[in-house]
C-alpha cells in the first residue's frame, strides 16, 4: 500500500476538516489542546482551500491526513517576503494511522515539494510546550529559531534550509507499512 498526497478539491474540505477536528479532539483528550473547534470547519478552511493550500494524505483509497503548504506565512514569520521561504502547517493524522510513518512521510512530501519549487527555507511553527512534537520536528532535520507569543499562542519557529541543486518529484513516495 502507497501514500498519496494530493491537492484537496472542493468536494473534499468536509474531510479536511473532519481529520483536523479528530487530532485536534484528541490533542484536547491527552491535555494538550492544539487547534480550537471553531477554526476548523470547512467555512473557516474554505480560503486556504481557494489559495490552493490544503493537501490530503490517502491511504488505500481514503483520506488519513491532512497538511497545508503556504508560500506566505505573516501572522508567524511576518518579516519574510513571499518566496523567500515556503511553510507547512496542519499537520494532522487520523488516530488509526497513528505510529505508521503517516505524519513524517506528508512532512517529507512537504520538503521534497518546496526543493522542487525552488524554495531556499522550509519553515514551520508547533506549539512551544510540546517536546515530542518538537524532537519529532528535530530529528527530522529542522532547526529551533525563536519562541514567540502569537495570537495567545506559544510557538516555537522553526526551518530548513533547502538545497534546491537538484530537483526533487514532490509526488510522495510509497509508505512502507511499520510491523
Amino acid at each position: 500500500m502507497s501514500l498519496e498526497i494530493r491537492q484537496a478539491t472542493p468536494e473534499q474540505i468536509g474531510l479536511s476538516s473532519s481529520i483536523l477536528t479528530e487530532a485536534a479532539e484528541w490533542a484536547v483528550s491527552i491535555g494538550q489542546p492544539l487547534w480550537k473547534p471553531e477554526v476548523l470547519t470547512a467555512e473557516k478552511l474554505g480560503p486556504n482551500l481557494e489559495r490552493g493550500e490544503i493537501f490530503l494524505a490517502w491511504l488505500g483509497g481514503e483520506a488519513v491526513g491532512n497538511i497545508f503548504f503556504q508560500w506566505e506565512d505573516r501572522p508567524f514569520w511576518p518579516h519574510l517576503e513571499r518566496g523567500e521561504s515556503a511553510f507547512f502547517h496542519k499537520v494532522a493524522i487520523r488516530r488509526k494511522v497513528a505510529g505508521q510513518g503517516v505524519a513524517r512521510a506528508m512532512v517529507e512530501w512537504a520538503i521534497a515539494k518546496a526543493k522542487a519549487e525552488g524554495a531556499p527555507y522550509l519553515r514551520m511553527d508547533t506549539h512551544a510546550r510540546r517536546p515530542k512534537l518538537i524532537r519529532f520536528y528535530e530529528e527530522m532535520g529542522f532547526v529551533f529559531v525563536e519562541e514567540k507569543v502569537v495570537g495567545g499562542l506559544e510557538v516555537a519557529l522553526y526551518e530548513m534550509k533547502l538545497s534546491t541543486s537538484r530537483a526533487i518529484d514532490p509526488s510522495c513516495k510509497p509508505l512502507e507499512p511499520l510491523s
